[in-house]
């Protein structure tokens, strides 16, 4: 089973014409549901509001076949995201956070069995800004099951960050703590702003992690161990949006990594770590191909990508 742990939002998609569409995310609930889609097993740690949106992001997480690992529903509204999508199908991100859901989960809501089972363990995301959630995250690293790998998407969103410094030290706190780290180029200009690309997730890796995973768009992913660096090429897609592509390749990558009942100590391994990003890219480029956080109704993996 995979634990996926963090924030379940509302987007509120603004495409070039101007048009808006209501349309569920947030990092955690996007990979969660994603395992789920590709057939993996899958529970979400999060509070969900009892409003209308919060409903409905329930209904998309269980019908998609997650687990939801904390059922009690938060009178808190549901965090919302503004997305405007460019001429580049590329979005960018207001977000509404203080007083939300994405703030309430406890460290009571994460008792040590929540993670009976668990052979991965999925944090990040806007639940690592606010509290009590940024804490509720830690506890469950604590209490990781033996073998668990732990993955970390921070995921940096500027615009929800009001002290940048503080938040660079926040996430290298998260770092030290997890088996793989998965950045973008985006995520990689926040974290070690001046740096080059390579050099900045090297200086990543040195905090602790296993490995790190770097994805630039359409450019090769790259996997960095201290041993190796590893360069995935990119399936060509025609992009509609990129909403939710990060999150779709923690969830192929995961997904992949547990059907092979891989756990943390092979996460330094490069070939391992190739061959489940190799599957990562080619979910990542399919949530391209739909709008938002999605996949298409008839996405398979390729044979070389699941082998």
């Amino acid at each position: 089973m995979i634990t996926v742990a963090g924030e379940a939002l509302i987007d509120l998609v603004i495409d070039a014409s101007g048009s808006v569409t209501p349309l569920p995310g947030g990092a955690p609930f996007n990979v969660a549901r994603t395992i789920a889609r590709l057939g993996g097993d899958c529970q979400y740690v999060g509070r969900l509001s009892d409003d209308g949106f919060g409903e409905e992001l329930r209904s998309a997480l269980e019908d998609a076949g997650v687990r939801i690992a904390v059922p009690d529903p938060t009178p808190a509204p549901t965090t919302l995201a503004v997305a405007r999508i460019d001429a580049l199908a590329s979005a960018e991100y207001k977000f509404y956070l203080d007083g939300t859901s994405a703030s309430q989960l406890t460290p009571a809501d994460v008792p040590a069995e929540i993670l009976d089972g668990s052979q991965a363990l999925a944090l990040g995301g806007l639940g690592l800004l606010v509290e009590p959630t940024a804490s509720s995250l830690t506890a469950l690293i604590r209490q990781r099951p033996p073998g668990a790998t732990i993955l970390l998407d921070p995921n940096c969103r500027p615009a929800a960050v009001t002290d940048t410094a503080a938040f660079r030290e926040l996430i290298d706190t998260f770092i030290r703590q997890v088996d793989i780290v998965k950045v973008s180029t985006d995520d990689l200009r926040v974290l070690r702003p001046g740096e080059a690309s390579l050099r900045a997730a090297r200086g990543l890796l040195e905090l602790g992690p296993a490995a790190v995973l770097v994805t630039d768009g359409p450019s090769p992913a790259t996997v960095l161990t201290e041993s190796q660096e590893r360069s995935v090429p990119v399936p060509v897609v025609e992009p509609v949006d990129t909403i939710g592509a990060g999150d779709a390749f923690v969830a192929g990558f995961l997904t992949w990594w547990t059907a092979h009942a891989l756990n943390q100590h092979e996460a330094a391994k490069p070939e391992a770590l190739v061959r489940a990003t190799t599957a990562a890219v080619e979910v990542a480029a399919a949530d391209c191909t739909v709008q938002g956080a999605n996949l298409p109704a008839d996405f398979r993996w390729s044979a070389g990508a699941i082998a």
